[in-house]
């Protein structure tokens, strides 16, 4: 039977993998099946991309809508962060998930099967790629756990986790050796996921191509060149899948501003939770929430906002709330949610290279990234284009697949290799993967949004839209 182990290499830009920088990355993708029309989910945040990856579904589906996000039922004079677990938690409101759809783990477990996860990401990434870990008695163990079993069994077989560092090598050669030597050998899961947080720390910190960031994707290559390694030393390793993923790209933020404090400068009262002096709530990112008290406000702020050059097209919950034309409507893009902002904004990013020769830059909203630094949420194409590769087990060898796919079609690929239903889930399968008949090249769409500005997509056979980039016209 088959069995999956899933890396992912958190931030990582495909335009980046390369025999020198990647050799690891760049070899299985030879030898597998590279999806050339891989793409992430908007907003192309993390704590959004990993509910997607792990429950099939889009953020309207789930529910996770935002790293960073305001919800008036739960903490109504702050906003919530979703590394966290503490705000995870909350969310839930005494469940055990705030997410809307089952995860991996809940699918396998009524067929016998087991799903580990390592991460070296946050605790509320861990979390929401897990959530139902303690109730199945399944392995979940992430960096910043102290307390528990599996932090518990990882003391006891390796040692203490070392401290965080910019870049964060330490971490992810520690996370590859609790996979490796405890997890695989001991726990022997059907599926295994492994979420590495470099070159993503590295690449906010200090920008696309560094020093440091360069070290940091090599010591993450090297991790999957050493799960290669296991993998290829096992007895059934041809039954062993590897698939390798991103959860997003990156652009080199140009351009750094405080979306709230502009909205408070133009005479909105405006603050990161809603009070007696507030009546905008504004949630920091590369693509900005907006919660409003009235919703008759959203005219003014859309015409502010059409007045200043950083800034591109609104989103919006409900389009309603502006004059026809004015808002792309968040559910276009799998993002409508109950818990989604009013307004979305988006920054009005470049083409055009940056300072490493790589194409993309943007402005963007993040207190803690330095200026120059690596960012991502937005809808540029270098934060919406993913790596994703299946190599080994039943996925095709040498191929380049044109099926249009994102971070929902995984596991429902994973699913189908192992022989089990993904009913209720709005990705499918990817068939490119398993024989040449399932793969079709996309047709290429372009939505006008306001602004003079357009969204490039694909549509896959199926009918399914995939947003590709957003580009001035």
């Amino acid at each position: 039977m088959t069995r999956v182990i899933m890396v992912a290499l958190d931030g990582l830009r495909p335009d980046m993998v390369d025999a020198t920088a990647t050799p690891n990355l760049f070899a299985l993708a030879a030898e597998g099946t590279r999806f050339a029309n891989a793409r992430s989910v908007f907003p192309s945040e993390t704590r959004v991309a990993t509910p997607s990856l792990i429950t099939g579904c889009r953020p309207g589906g789930h529910g996770m809508v935002a790293n960073t996000l305001f919800d008036a039922s739960v903490a109504p004079d702050r906003l919530l962060r979703t590394k966290l677990v503490e705000d995870v938690l909350a969310m839930a409101a005494g469940g055990e998930t705030p997410l809307q759809r089952s995860s991996l783990a809940e699918r396998m477990s009524p067929f016998g099967l087991r799903f580990a996860l390592v991460s070296a990401g946050t605790a509320g990434a861990a979390r929401l790629l897990h959530p139902a870990a303690d109730r199945l008695g399944a392995f979940r163990w992430n960096v910043e756990d102290i307390d528990g079993d599996a932090a518990a069994e990882v003391r006891e077989a390796l040692g203490a986790t070392p401290d965080a560092a910019v870049p964060n090598i330490p971490r992810v050669d520690f996370a590859g050796r609790v996979l490796i030597e405890h997890v695989l050998p001991h726990h022997r899961p059907d599926v295994a996921l492994l979420w590495l947080s470099e070159p993503d720390v590295s690449f906010h910190w200090g920008g696309l191509r560094a020093p440091h960031t360069q070290q940091a994707l090599r010591a993450a290559d090297a991790v999957l060149g050493r799960v290669r390694a296991w993998r290829d030393a096992q007895p059934d390793a041809t039954d062993i899948a590897i698939i390798v993923l991103s959860d997003h790209g990156h652009v080199t933020g140009r351009g750094k501003r405080c979306l709230r404090t502009e909205l408070q400068q133009a005479g909105f009262r405006a603050g990161t939770g809603m009070g007696a002096d507030i009546d905008v709530v504004v949630a920091p990112a590369a693509a900005p929430g907006i919660w409003l008290r009235d919703r008759g406000l959203a005219p003014q702020i859309a015409d502010f906002l059409a007045t200043q050059p950083w800034a591109g097209p609104l989103l919006a919950r409900d389009p309603a709330i502006l004059a026809a034309g004015r808002a792309l409507p968040l559910s276009l893009l799998g993002s409508g949610h109950a818990r989604s902002a009013d307004l979305v904004a988006t920054f009005a990013g470049s083409e055009a290279n940056d300072e490493w020769g790589l194409p993309g830059t943007a402005p963007f909203d993040a207190p803690d990234v330095p200026e120059g630094g690596g960012m991502h949420g937005g809808l540029h194409r270098s934060e919406l284009a993913t790596v994703l590769v299946m190599q080994g087990g039943p996925f095709r060898r040498g191929i380049v697949a044109q099926e249009p796919a994102d971070l929902t079609d995984i596991v429902p690929t994973v699913l189908h290799v192992l022989g089990l239903p993904a009913d209720g889930m709005e990705g499918r399968a990817l068939l490119a993967g398993l024989h040449a008949a399932g793969d079709a090249v996309p047709d290429q769409e372009t939505v006008e949004l306001p602004g003079g500005f357009a969204l490039d997509a694909m549509r896959g056979a199926n009918g399914r839209f995939y947003p590709t980039g957003m580009r001035r016209l």
